[in-house]
């Protein structure tokens, strides 16, 4: 009987010695030169988080997301995440078997090779398995032992790579590796089960590479991270400008690193003095800061305005101490009288994920949300209460978009398992421990049928039960 090689050899992705060879410096050279955040999507067995461990970047630098439930399983057990969350239901082996990682993994090689056991090679892999089931799982803990010594401290969640490039393409700190499928529905086909397996999957875009490569690189064109991707292509059909190249990975195809910067990366690749293009400044909008001791009133006028992002960057920037910030598609300004009182950003392509054949997600992202200090009110439920408008929310929609935006979705990374800033106007859907911060919080509302007038008057109708209620509460104390 064939004995089954490490598992974890199915896994260590396309990139031979010759490219990491290439990109070490080039990795090494970019954090000498700002680059303080390595982000790598499609992080399958997390290759180059390793490789970034080596060129000097911290764990907790790094931030990895795959959609695939075998790195999901290997994130979530590198970052002491637990596999509850995941729903993982495998035949043959019950849910709590499933929360150990090492089983879990084990249990998905086991029926991926029980689909094909008709083929010789595959029922002898499979009884093998079998046979010598506590020895490879016993072995595959190793493995996650080993990428847990050297990865621990860096992030990981089971996110579309789209959506994690929408969160890091404006910012200039952040280098992106990414390794998507090299074939059409390459997670689904390289993970299958035949359904014998099944998990809590996130939302995402099967990535066609015929289509998928020149989408990411349009993308990423202007960006200002910057972005290596891996290409398996004909000679001079790449989809980014080449940077390095091996020959013949398959017969009239070669192995291509591509980029959107070809010059900067090839001077980091090279150990060159590197030109950065300029940061974008950050610039205040042309009226004042809403006073500390303002008072707000019925007849106030709330308005929400577009801005651009170095404008809402400038405010974050200015109430928040010591802030490192992600950026969102949309950046809105909230006035108060023609005063600026805080500032919030929206990302609704949740609602085109639906194409090829995937769930379609009718949230729109409340990314971050940032109000001007106040002696009295409590701005910031004004800010989220004024993101839920449904009529605000549709004028930022396509026709298509506006079919489909229903809710309004926000994560936030809290030590306690409440955020009471929320409470009465989102519902609390998901909470995770997290190590780091405390917990992972999700909050989800409908959309509500009220414009900004109405917003405000409701707001102070709050604010205005709650001071009497922590005056009581005062009081009886």
């Amino acid at each position: 009987m064939a004995k089954f090689q490490n598992p974890g050899a199915f896994f260590l992705g396309t990139l031979v010695a010759a490219e990491q060879k290439f990109l070490k410096p080039l990795i090494e050279n970019a954090r000498k030169n700002g680059y303080t955040r390595f982000v790598e999507p499609c992080a399958g067995a997390f290759a180059m988080a390793h490789l970034a461990v080596q060129a000097g970047y911290k764990p907790s630098e790094i931030e990895t997301s795959d959609v695939a439930m075998f790195t999901t399983i290997m994130g979530y057990a590198i970052t002491g995440q637990s596999l509850k969350e995941l729903e993982i239901k495998a035949h043959g082996f019950t849910d709590e078997e499933l929360l150990d990682p090492a089983t879990a993994l084990f249990a998905q090689l086991y029926l991926r090779a029980a689909k094909q056991a008709g083929k010789e090679y595959y029922y002898n892999i499979m009884m093998d398995l079998e046979y010598r089931r506590e020895q490879h799982i016993k072995n595959i803990n190793e493995q996650l032992q080993r990428a847990r010594d050297v990865l621990h401290g860096m992030s990981y969640r089971p996110l579309d790579m789209w959506v994690h490039l929408d969160e890091v393409i404006d910012d200039p700190h952040t280098l992106v590796i990414a390794n998507p499928p090299t074939y059409a529905a390459g997670f689904e086909k390289w993970y299958d089960t035949g359904g014998k397996m099944t998990w809590k999957e996130p939302e995402y875009k099967i990535f066609d590479p015929k289509t998928g490569l020149i989408e990411l690189m349009r993308k990423c064109e202007d960006a200002k991270c910057l972005v290596i991707c891996y290409e398996e292509n004909e000679p001079g059909k790449t989809a980014g400008h080449p940077i390095f190249a091996r020959y013949g990975v398959r017969n009239g195809i070669n192995v291509y690193l591509t980029t959107n910067r070809p010059d900067e990366a090839t001077a980091l690749a090279k150990g060159k003095k590197v030109t950065r293009p300029n940061e974008s400044k950050l610039n205040p909008l042309d009226c004042s800061i809403l006073p500390r001791d303002y008072v707000i009133t019925e007849k106030s006028k709330v308005q929400l305005c577009q801005v651009e992002r170095s404008e809402a960057q400038y405010y974050r920037q200015l109430w928040t101490h010591n802030f490192v910030g992600s950026s969102a598609p949309i950046n809105i300004a909230v006035l108060i009288d023609g005063k600026i009182a805080g500032v919030f950003g929206l990302d609704k392509s949740a609602l085109t994920m639906g194409a090829f054949g995937t769930q379609v997600s009718n949230a729109v992202f409340l990314m971050y949300g940032m109000t001007v200090p106040h002696k009295e009110y409590r701005l910031n439920r004004l800010l989220t209460m004024l993101a839920q408008n449904e009529d605000f929310i549709l004028s930022l929609c396509t026709d298509l978009e506006k079919e489909k935006a229903k809710t309004l979705k926000t994560v936030q990374m809290t030590k306690y398992p409440e955020a009471k800033e929320m409470r009465g106007i989102m519902k609390l859907t998901k909470k995770v421990p997290d190590k780091k911060y405390g917990f992972r919080l999700t909050y989800e509302s409908d959309l509500v049928k009220r414009n900004e007038k109405e917003t405000l008057k409701e707001w102070l109708w709050r604010e205005e039960r709650w001071k009497k209620q922590r005056a009581k509460s005062k009081s009886i104390s």
